[in-house]
């Protein structure tokens, strides 16, 4: 398929992308879970017909949008210019250009929140209970809070700089006693609960509260009348 792609940014809605389709056989408007606005048009229909459809549909498609952040969750509520509250410090939210998101520069936010922050704690943590690392890696994870190699480099979540911080401390003890017991057997939890002065069931169901960035389905909505899908919570476990 020959597509052609054109965007274009409106005060009152944001960034809409059209999209010609030879396939197409009407004009339609879609918004996806995370409030991308996107146009189809048929071949035979022209750039300022679509955007006449577009501006004829405002008062719905900003509807939309504001339904598809409310039910986003608190984050993914965010638009551009928003502050994000990253320990106690307010940080705004800028995206990089027309194809950015929100979702892409929280996380980038919290990537550098998390590399100043995180190393630091990891290594007090690891000399305070004494144990030993290879080294430490922030990444962007959506399902996992941390994680230990076989040659004890420590994993983190950059979202872990969202938490509280005895759950931050609790997750990163939780991959320093992997250095010495590789597995969930008796002996990691009995390791890791003298760490933890006896909490790590009470540490342990209190995070199973806590969930990173919602996830969305990536089914499109289109057409006016449809809902938002609703964000799908995902499993979120310490390796």
């Amino acid at each position: 398929m020959n597509n052609t792609e054109n965007i274009k940014q409106y005060p009152e809605i944001g960034f809409v992308r059209y999209v010609h389709h030879k396939r197409a056989k009407n004009l339609s408007i879609r918004i996806n879970p995370k409030g991308e606005v996107r146009v189809t048009i048929p071949r035979y229909v022209s750039f300022r017909k679509a955007e006449a459809f577009v501006w004829s549909k405002k008062q719905w498609i900003s509807r939309k949008l504001h339904e598809a952040r409310e039910k986003a969750g608190p984050l993914t509520a965010l638009a551009p210019g928003d502050m994000i509250r990253v320990r106690g410090t307010s940080i705004p939210i800028r995206l990089k250009n027309e194809h950015d998101t929100v979702e892409g520069a929280i996380w980038r936010i919290l990537q550098a929140e998390a590399r100043a922050f995180l190393p630091g704690r990891v290594e007090a943590l690891a000399k305070m209970h004494g144990f030993r690392f290879s080294g430490i890696k922030i990444r962007r994870m959506k399902t996992r809070w941390g994680s230990c190699t076989a040659k004890n480099s420590i994993n983190l979540n950059s979202w872990l700089i969202m938490l509280p911080d005895h759950l931050t401390d609790y997750v990163i003890l939780h991959e320093l006693v992997h250095t010495v017991h590789r597995h969930h057997g008796p002996g990691f939890w009995e390791t890791l609960d003298k760490h933890v002065a006896g909490k790590s069931k009470e540490l342990r169901k209190e995070l199973r509260k806590e969930q990173i960035m919602l996830i969305h389905t990536e089914n499109e909505l289109g057409g006016e009348g449809n809902g938002v899908e609703r964000p799908v919570r995902p499993h979120i476990k310490v390796e």
